[in-house]
Protein backbone atom coordinates (compact mmCIF):
# COMPACT_ATOMS: atom_id res chain seq x y z
CA UNK A 1 0.00 0.00 0.00
CA UNK A 2 3.10 2.45 0.84
CA UNK A 3 4.38 1.51 -2.63
CA UNK A 4 1.72 2.15 -4.87
CA UNK A 5 0.81 5.87 -2.78
CA UNK A 6 4.68 6.92 -3.00
CA UNK A 7 4.34 6.38 -6.70
CA UNK A 8 2.57 9.46 -7.34
CA UNK A 9 4.29 13.41 -7.15
CA UNK A 10 2.70 16.34 -8.46
CA UNK A 11 2.91 19.90 -10.13
CA UNK A 12 2.06 21.83 -6.94
CA UNK A 13 5.41 20.87 -5.68
CA UNK A 14 7.69 20.13 -8.45
CA UNK A 15 6.45 23.37 -9.87
CA UNK A 16 7.83 25.84 -7.27
CA UNK A 17 10.95 23.72 -6.90
CA UNK A 18 11.87 24.25 -10.56
CA UNK A 19 11.18 27.64 -10.01
CA UNK A 20 13.61 28.05 -8.06
CA UNK A 21 15.96 25.93 -9.67
CA UNK A 22 15.36 28.06 -13.31
CA UNK A 23 16.09 24.59 -15.29
CA UNK A 24 14.98 25.98 -18.58
CA UNK A 25 11.97 25.42 -20.26
CA UNK A 26 12.39 21.63 -21.36
CA UNK A 27 13.14 20.28 -18.17
CA UNK A 28 10.71 22.49 -16.74
CA UNK A 29 8.02 21.15 -19.09
CA UNK A 30 9.08 17.76 -18.49
CA UNK A 31 9.25 17.47 -14.73
CA UNK A 32 5.86 19.52 -15.12
CA UNK A 33 3.71 16.78 -17.45
CA UNK A 34 5.22 13.99 -15.26
CA UNK A 35 3.59 15.33 -12.21
CA UNK A 36 0.50 16.12 -13.86
CA UNK A 37 0.55 12.61 -15.20
CA UNK A 38 1.57 10.18 -12.70
CA UNK A 39 -1.07 12.06 -10.29
CA UNK A 40 -3.89 9.78 -11.68
CA UNK A 41 -2.28 7.18 -12.89
CA UNK A 42 -0.66 6.52 -8.97
CA UNK A 43 -3.87 7.20 -6.87
CA UNK A 44 -5.61 4.55 -9.52
CA UNK A 45 -2.79 2.34 -8.78
CA UNK A 46 -3.18 3.18 -4.75
CA UNK A 47 -6.92 2.26 -5.35
CA UNK A 48 -6.69 -0.76 -6.85
CA UNK A 49 -4.10 -1.57 -4.30
CA UNK A 50 -6.40 -0.68 -1.39
CA UNK A 51 -9.55 -2.62 -2.81
CA UNK A 52 -7.18 -5.83 -3.45
CA UNK A 53 -5.69 -5.75 0.37
CA UNK A 54 -9.67 -5.06 1.75
CA UNK A 55 -11.26 -7.99 -0.51
CA UNK A 56 -8.29 -10.20 0.52
CA UNK A 57 -8.70 -9.22 4.46
CA UNK A 58 -12.32 -9.98 4.00
CA UNK A 59 -11.80 -13.57 2.98
CA UNK A 60 -14.19 -13.05 -0.22
CA UNK A 61 -14.26 -15.92 -2.83
CA UNK A 62 -11.96 -14.81 -5.88
CA UNK A 63 -15.52 -14.09 -7.99
CA UNK A 64 -16.95 -12.20 -5.51
CA UNK A 65 -13.58 -10.18 -4.87
CA UNK A 66 -13.12 -9.44 -8.65
CA UNK A 67 -16.78 -8.52 -8.80
CA UNK A 68 -16.96 -5.89 -5.70
CA UNK A 69 -13.85 -4.56 -6.90
CA UNK A 70 -15.11 -4.02 -10.58
CA UNK A 71 -18.21 -2.78 -8.88
CA UNK A 72 -16.77 0.18 -6.76
CA UNK A 73 -14.82 1.46 -10.07
CA UNK A 74 -17.55 1.62 -12.06
CA UNK A 75 -19.06 3.27 -9.74
CA UNK A 76 -16.68 6.23 -9.83
CA UNK A 77 -16.37 5.96 -13.78
CA UNK A 78 -19.91 6.46 -13.75
CA UNK A 79 -20.14 9.26 -11.19
CA UNK A 80 -17.00 10.96 -13.53
CA UNK A 81 -19.11 10.66 -16.34
CA UNK A 82 -22.16 11.91 -14.92
CA UNK A 83 -20.18 14.41 -13.77
CA UNK A 84 -18.63 15.62 -16.83
CA UNK A 85 -22.15 15.61 -18.17
CA UNK A 86 -23.41 18.49 -15.97
CA UNK A 87 -20.25 20.48 -16.85
CA UNK A 88 -20.45 20.11 -20.59
CA UNK A 89 -24.57 21.44 -20.15
CA UNK A 90 -23.30 23.97 -17.95
CA UNK A 91 -20.08 25.01 -19.56
CA UNK A 92 -20.96 24.16 -23.59
CA UNK A 93 -24.66 24.88 -23.52
CA UNK A 94 -25.01 27.55 -20.75
CA UNK A 95 -21.65 28.65 -21.81
CA UNK A 96 -20.62 29.94 -18.23
CA UNK A 97 -17.22 31.40 -18.27
CA UNK A 98 -14.71 32.93 -16.10
CA UNK A 99 -15.24 32.82 -11.88
CA UNK A 100 -18.59 31.48 -11.88
CA UNK A 101 -17.26 28.71 -14.15
CA UNK A 102 -14.47 27.64 -11.79
CA UNK A 103 -16.61 27.92 -8.65
CA UNK A 104 -18.76 25.28 -10.92
CA UNK A 105 -16.29 22.89 -11.41
CA UNK A 106 -15.22 23.07 -7.86
CA UNK A 107 -18.94 22.50 -6.86
CA UNK A 108 -19.76 19.38 -9.05
CA UNK A 109 -16.38 17.79 -7.77
CA UNK A 110 -16.97 18.27 -4.35
CA UNK A 111 -20.83 16.93 -4.55
CA UNK A 112 -20.12 13.98 -6.81
CA UNK A 113 -16.75 12.48 -4.57
CA UNK A 114 -19.51 12.85 -1.84
CA UNK A 115 -22.48 11.47 -2.92
CA UNK A 116 -20.27 8.58 -4.40
CA UNK A 117 -18.59 8.02 -1.23
CA UNK A 118 -22.56 7.96 0.50
CA UNK A 119 -23.01 5.28 -1.94
CA UNK A 120 -19.39 3.16 -1.65
CA UNK A 121 -16.59 3.95 0.21
CA UNK A 122 -13.30 4.88 -1.95
CA UNK A 123 -15.57 5.53 -5.01
CA UNK A 124 -15.60 9.58 -4.23
CA UNK A 125 -11.48 9.75 -5.78
CA UNK A 126 -12.04 7.26 -9.22
CA UNK A 127 -15.04 9.63 -9.68
CA UNK A 128 -12.59 13.08 -9.24
CA UNK A 129 -9.98 10.94 -11.48
CA UNK A 130 -12.31 10.09 -14.21
CA UNK A 131 -13.87 13.61 -14.06
CA UNK A 132 -10.40 15.39 -14.34
CA UNK A 133 -8.82 13.18 -16.84
CA UNK A 134 -11.90 13.35 -19.55
CA UNK A 135 -13.07 16.95 -18.59
CA UNK A 136 -9.04 18.12 -19.91
CA UNK A 137 -9.19 15.94 -22.86
CA UNK A 138 -13.12 16.88 -23.52
CA UNK A 139 -13.51 18.77 -26.71
CA UNK A 140 -15.52 21.68 -27.17
CA UNK A 141 -15.58 22.64 -23.66
CA UNK A 142 -13.44 25.65 -23.19
CA UNK A 143 -11.94 25.37 -18.93
CA UNK A 144 -11.93 28.76 -17.18
CA UNK A 145 -8.92 30.86 -17.42
CA UNK A 146 -9.23 32.50 -14.46
CA UNK A 147 -5.81 31.11 -13.51
CA UNK A 148 -5.05 33.37 -9.98
CA UNK A 149 -8.63 32.39 -8.63
CA UNK A 150 -8.03 28.79 -9.08
CA UNK A 151 -4.31 28.85 -8.22
CA UNK A 152 -5.83 30.44 -5.03
CA UNK A 153 -8.19 28.30 -4.06
CA UNK A 154 -5.72 25.27 -4.63
CA UNK A 155 -3.39 26.64 -2.18
CA UNK A 156 -6.47 27.64 0.27
CA UNK A 157 -7.22 24.09 -0.06
CA UNK A 158 -3.90 22.15 0.30
CA UNK A 159 -2.47 24.61 3.16
CA UNK A 160 -5.57 23.67 4.69
CA UNK A 161 -5.51 19.62 3.95
CA UNK A 162 -1.91 19.57 4.85
CA UNK A 163 -2.36 21.04 8.28
CA UNK A 164 -5.43 18.58 9.07
CA UNK A 165 -3.31 16.09 7.68
CA UNK A 166 0.09 16.50 9.86
CA UNK A 167 -2.08 17.15 13.20
CA UNK A 168 -3.04 13.00 12.98
CA UNK A 169 0.67 12.14 12.97
CA UNK A 170 1.82 12.24 16.41
CA UNK A 171 5.07 11.75 18.00
CA UNK A 172 4.16 8.36 19.54
CA UNK A 173 2.79 7.62 16.25
CA UNK A 174 6.00 7.69 14.51
CA UNK A 175 7.68 5.11 16.96
CA UNK A 176 9.33 2.72 15.26
CA UNK A 177 8.87 4.38 11.55
CA UNK A 178 11.52 6.77 11.56
CA UNK A 179 14.81 4.78 10.54
CA UNK A 180 12.63 2.13 8.10
CA UNK A 181 11.46 5.42 6.54
CA UNK A 182 14.80 6.92 6.50
CA UNK A 183 15.99 3.88 4.20
CA UNK A 184 13.10 3.66 2.02
CA UNK A 185 13.94 7.58 1.52
CA UNK A 186 17.32 6.73 0.54
CA UNK A 187 15.70 3.56 -1.59
CA UNK A 188 13.89 5.46 -3.10
CA UNK A 189 16.09 9.24 -3.92
CA UNK A 190 19.59 7.10 -4.79
CA UNK A 191 18.38 3.97 -6.60
CA UNK A 192 14.52 4.41 -7.61
CA UNK A 193 14.88 7.74 -9.15
CA UNK A 194 17.57 7.24 -11.05
CA UNK A 195 16.86 3.99 -12.42
CA UNK A 196 13.38 5.48 -13.94
CA UNK A 197 15.03 8.86 -15.17
CA UNK A 198 17.99 6.20 -16.69
CA UNK A 199 15.06 4.29 -18.49
CA UNK A 200 11.98 6.60 -19.17
CA UNK A 201 15.10 9.30 -20.97
CA UNK A 202 16.54 6.85 -22.83
CA UNK A 203 17.26 7.81 -26.37
CA UNK A 204 15.61 10.76 -25.92
CA UNK A 205 17.12 14.10 -26.98
CA UNK A 206 17.95 15.04 -23.53
CA UNK A 207 21.61 15.82 -22.90
CA UNK A 208 23.56 14.20 -20.39
CA UNK A 209 22.99 17.07 -17.54
CA UNK A 210 19.64 17.27 -18.10
CA UNK A 211 19.17 13.69 -17.73
CA UNK A 212 20.70 13.78 -14.08
CA UNK A 213 18.30 16.88 -13.24
CA UNK A 214 15.88 14.67 -14.12
CA UNK A 215 17.13 11.56 -12.24
CA UNK A 216 17.49 13.84 -8.75
CA UNK A 217 14.05 15.25 -8.84
CA UNK A 218 10.82 13.52 -7.69
CA UNK A 219 9.43 14.83 -4.71
CA UNK A 220 5.92 13.67 -2.86
CA UNK A 221 3.03 16.14 -1.93
CA UNK A 222 -0.22 16.49 -0.71
CA UNK A 223 -1.68 13.91 -3.17
CA UNK A 224 0.45 11.13 -1.55
CA UNK A 225 -0.34 12.54 2.00
CA UNK A 226 -3.75 13.04 1.29
CA UNK A 227 -4.27 8.92 -0.40
CA UNK A 228 -2.04 8.28 2.72
CA UNK A 229 -4.84 9.72 4.82
CA UNK A 230 -7.88 8.28 2.88
CA UNK A 231 -6.90 4.73 2.96
CA UNK A 232 -4.85 4.41 6.31
CA UNK A 233 -8.03 4.88 9.28
CA UNK A 234 -10.12 1.91 6.93
CA UNK A 235 -7.09 -0.58 6.87
CA UNK A 236 -6.55 -0.01 10.55
CA UNK A 237 -10.35 -0.69 11.33
CA UNK A 238 -9.67 -3.91 9.42
CA UNK A 239 -6.82 -4.74 12.23
CA UNK A 240 -4.57 -4.94 8.82
CA UNK A 241 -0.87 -5.21 10.32
CA UNK A 242 1.35 -1.94 9.96
CA UNK A 243 -1.92 0.26 8.82
CA UNK A 244 -1.44 2.56 11.65
CA UNK A 245 2.01 3.25 10.15
CA UNK A 246 0.67 4.08 6.80
CA UNK A 247 0.12 7.49 7.10
CA UNK A 248 3.53 8.61 9.61
CA UNK A 249 5.74 7.04 7.38
CA UNK A 250 4.07 8.75 4.30
CA UNK A 251 4.67 11.74 6.26
CA UNK A 252 7.94 11.41 6.86
CA UNK A 253 8.70 10.72 3.18
CA UNK A 254 7.32 13.78 1.82
CA UNK A 255 8.99 15.99 4.40
CA UNK A 256 11.79 14.71 3.52
CA UNK A 257 11.97 14.47 -0.52
CA UNK A 258 10.39 17.93 -0.19
CA UNK A 259 13.93 18.91 1.99
CA UNK A 260 16.09 17.33 -0.37
CA UNK A 261 15.34 18.18 -3.78
CA UNK A 262 14.05 21.84 -2.89
CA UNK A 263 17.60 22.53 -1.21
CA UNK A 264 19.01 20.32 -3.73
CA UNK A 265 17.32 21.69 -6.57
CA UNK A 266 19.23 25.17 -7.30
CA UNK A 267 22.63 23.96 -6.88
CA UNK A 268 22.77 20.98 -8.85
CA UNK A 269 21.27 23.10 -11.37
CA UNK A 270 24.52 25.46 -10.61
CA UNK A 271 26.83 22.44 -11.10
CA UNK A 272 25.48 21.11 -14.35
CA UNK A 273 25.30 24.29 -16.00
CA UNK A 274 21.08 24.17 -16.63
CA UNK A 275 20.57 26.92 -14.16
CA UNK A 276 19.33 29.94 -16.34
CA UNK A 277 19.91 33.77 -15.68
CA UNK A 278 17.28 35.56 -13.31
CA UNK A 279 14.78 36.50 -15.67
CA UNK A 280 14.29 40.69 -16.01
CA UNK A 281 11.29 42.09 -14.06
CA UNK A 282 8.13 42.96 -16.69
CA UNK A 283 6.98 46.25 -16.71
CA UNK A 284 4.51 47.44 -13.55
CA UNK A 285 3.83 49.99 -11.48
CA UNK A 286 7.02 49.55 -9.50
CA UNK A 287 9.50 49.41 -12.66
CA UNK A 288 7.49 51.86 -15.17
CA UNK A 289 10.17 54.08 -16.23
CA UNK A 290 9.32 57.46 -15.40
CA UNK A 291 9.90 59.90 -18.25
CA UNK A 292 11.76 62.71 -18.15
CA UNK A 293 10.45 66.30 -19.20
CA UNK A 294 12.00 66.93 -23.01
CA UNK A 295 14.71 69.92 -22.20
CA UNK A 296 13.72 73.22 -22.62
CA UNK A 297 14.39 74.19 -26.52
CA UNK A 298 15.41 77.92 -27.69
CA UNK A 299 11.38 78.56 -28.66
CA UNK A 300 9.99 76.72 -25.74
CA UNK A 301 11.76 79.35 -23.03
CA UNK A 302 9.89 81.89 -21.60
CA UNK A 303 11.40 85.69 -21.12
CA UNK A 304 13.19 83.89 -17.71
CA UNK A 305 15.13 81.80 -20.08
CA UNK A 306 15.99 84.26 -22.36
CA UNK A 307 17.24 86.33 -19.33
Amino acid sequence: MLGAILIVSGPTVVTPILHAARTGKKVTTILGFEGTTIDPIGAIIAVVVFQAITASHAHHEVLSGILGFAGRIGLGVAGGAVSVAVLWLLLKKLKLTGILATQVIIATVITIAGLCDAVQDDTGLVAAITMGIVLANLRGVDLPEDRPFIKTVVQLAIGVLFIAISATVTPASLRGVIWPTLALMALLVLVVRPAVAVVATARSSLTRNERIFIGAMDPRGIVAASTAASFSAPLVALHIGGADKLLPATFLVIVGTVAIYGLGAAPLASKLGLRQPEPEPGPGPDNIPVEQPPEPTRETRGPAGRA
